[in-house]
Formats: C-alpha cells, sequence, structure tokens
C-alpha cells in the first residue's frame, strides 16, 4: 500500500476555512506528547491562527491597509503550517498512528474515520459587564472548539471567535443598548463541523 502522508491541501481553502482549520490543527497538536519535539508548536499555530481569524474580521468595514494586513497573515500561516507538515510527515514516515492525530488531511483517508463531531447548544446570554456579553454553553461529546457567528443587520452572518474554551466564551466591544443575535456550531478533527444551533439574541446592557 502507497505511504500516507498529510497534504498541503488548506492553501486552497477560503479564508475562514483556513482560519477555523488551522486552529483546529493548533489545537490537536498542542500539548500531544507524540509532537513534543516539533520545532513550530501547537500553540504558536494557534496564535497565528487566531491572528489570522481577528485579521478576516478586521477587514469586515475596514480600509485597504487591513486587507494588505490580513494577506500577510495568511502568507505567515500558511508557511507556518507547510514547516509543521514537513516535520510531521517526517517523523512519522507514513505511520497513521503519529499522522491522524494532527487533524491534517491524509493523502488517503479512506481507511481513518476521525471520531464523529459532537454538539453545542447556547443555554443563555450573560451580562458580565456593560459592552459585553457572554454565552453559557453546554457541550456534548467530541468537541475541541466551538464557532460563534454574530448575524449582521442584512441578515448574514460573521464569525467572531473560535473558543477552545467553552466555559469562558465572552463577546467584547458591543454597543450597550444594541440587541444582538448569535449562533454557535461545535468542531472537532480533521474540520468537522456540527448544526448551527437555534438564533438567540439578547440586549447588550
Amino acid at each position: 500500500m502507497k505511504q500516507q502522508f498529510l497534504l498541503k491541501d488548506y492553501a486552497k481553502m477560503s479564508d475562514t476555512e483556513l482560519g477555523d482549520f488551522a486552529l483546529g490543527c493548533g489545537t490537536d497538536i498542542d500539548g500531544n506528547p507524540i509532537y513534543a519535539g516539533l520545532k513550530v508548536t501547537g500553540a504558536q499555530l494557534k496564535t497565528k491562527a487566531q491572528d489570522f481569524i481577528n485579521a478576516i474580521g478586521a477587514c469586515v468595514g475596514g480600509t485597504p491597509t487591513d486587507t494588505a494586513h490580513k494577506k500577510a497573515v495568511r502568507a505567515a500561516l500558511i508557511t507556518l503550517m507547510n514547516s509543521i507538515v514537513d516535520e510531521i510527515n517526517e517523523l512519522a514516515q507514513g505511520n497513521l498512528e503519529i499522522l491522524t492525530p494532527s487533524g491534517f488531511h491524509l493523502s488517503n483517508p479512506g481507511g481513518v474515520s476521525p471520531a464523529p463531531v459532537g454538539t453545542v447548544a447556547i443555554l443563555n446570554l450573560l451580562h458580565p459587564a456593560s459592552g459585553k456579553i457572554g454565552l453559557a454553553l453546554s457541550v456534548t461529546g467530541n468537541v475541541w472548539a466551538v464557532i460563534i457567528q454574530r448575524q449582521n443587520a442584512d441578515s448574514t452572518w460573521t464569525t467572531i471567535g473560535v473558543f477552545t474554551d467553552p466555559n469562558n466564551v465572552v463577546i467584547s466591544g458591543i454597543l450597550p443598548g444594541s440587541n444582538n443575535t448569535f449562533r454557535a456550531c461545535a468542531m472537532a478533527a480533521s474540520n468537522q463541523t456540527s448544526e448551527w444551533t437555534t438564533p438567540i439574541s439578547a440586549i447588550c446592557t
């Protein structure tokens, strides 16, 4: 059987897909003893992925400078991911027990079935402080991160964060007195996502 390896197919992903995927891979790698010797750590990948997600958000209604910054961060993120993939492929030499936990896509994934993604529910919206809304979440099953989106005035949705700690989901910078609608979905290895939750709204204090 042909030796398996990790792909670099993420370079073709859209900005939002790339940010979520990179954050997922960083989370899978971070703290896993299999990858303790990597020169580029999972924590570094998570930080760069979050930088990219933030840069994407800044482009909504932003300036050409914001767009240029996003492109630069995207290029840096892909370079970081390429380094990690090269290291893991060299380390694994086709060993699926080393390749699969990274979260990156395999060259021939037919024989590998990652654990299915779990579920998330929004129980309540909280008001921890003025200009902030907290989301009380219930997470079940295989979930390593939760994606939060806020509804725009034109009924479209914008991703405002990917949270790896479901017990600490607080959205800042919200205009007091404004009505805000949120939804969430769970995310797991191999870029798996659950269905979006039923939207829930609250007025920010």
